[in-house]
């Protein structure tokens, strides 16, 4: 153990179904006996539903807020239960999105879970600031490239809506913001790690815009 202090990072992974409170307390279980306790959690299970609300099924609903909605709750139930006993503190980011404040069309139940996921964040924050548990979001824009979700079909139903070639969705983002730049995956990471670091120990509640500018979706 002494020897490895300093070095390299260690990564370990586990297959879980965020939507199964057993699968979710043994991915737990396992970070515990890996790394000793929990600090740090991030909620970035997705998975995205694109359809008009009358082509929108009961089971596209459920799904979607299965996985984001239920599967980020349990989640963050579980950590919390480790986290209080560990009496330390710790850290609950929630990977939200624009859409959780941005209302588009065809994107109803994709939206709605995204806001449900926005509010657990205020909610949770509101119940977990005696224990020393900060938990906050980030609401990045449409992040494209190196995306699973996009590259599933969510890219060519989102470029059907917008009327633009699927290849160029990431540029048509880009173009409607304020800052004109696209959102790369390492711009959300990086919006994690200033949360995470310590440099922002006095902030819970707090969503980070990760969005090149979407006015439509500025906090209010």
């Amino acid at each position: 153990m002494a020897g490895e202090l300093g070095g390299a990072d260690v990564a370990v992974a586990v297959e879980a179904d965020v939507t199964s409170e057993a699968a979710v307390a043994a991915a737990v279980r396992r970070a515990v006996l890996a790394f000793g306790g929990v600090d740090l959690v991030v909620n970035n299970a997705g998975l995205s539903i694109s359809k008009p609300l009358l082509e929108t099924t009961e089971a596209d609903w459920d799904l979607q807020h299965d996985v984001m909605a239920k599967g980020s709750f349990l989640v963050s139930r579980a950590a919390v239960r480790v986290m209080t006993a560990q009496g330390m503190g710790g850290d609950i980011v929630y990977i939200s999105s624009k859409n959780s404040l941005f209302a588009g069309p065809d994107n109803v139940a994709y939206g709605a879970a995204k806001a449900d996921q926005a509010h657990q964040v205020r909610l949770l924050a509101a119940e977990l600031g005696g224990h020393g548990i900060r938990v906050n979001g980030v609401n990045p824009d449409g992040v494209v490239r190196g995306s699973g979700i996009f590259a599933g079909g969510w890219g060519a139903q989102r470029a059907a809506v917008y009327g633009v070639p699927e290849e160029r969705l990431g540029e048509f983002y880009a173009q409607r913001t304020l800052l004109k730049r696209e959102v790369l995956p390492e711009h959300v990471a990086n919006a994690v790690l200033v949360l995470t670091g310590g440099e922002l120990s006095h902030t819970t509640g707090l969503h980070i815009p990760v969005d090149a500018g979407v006015a439509a979706a500025f906090l209010r």
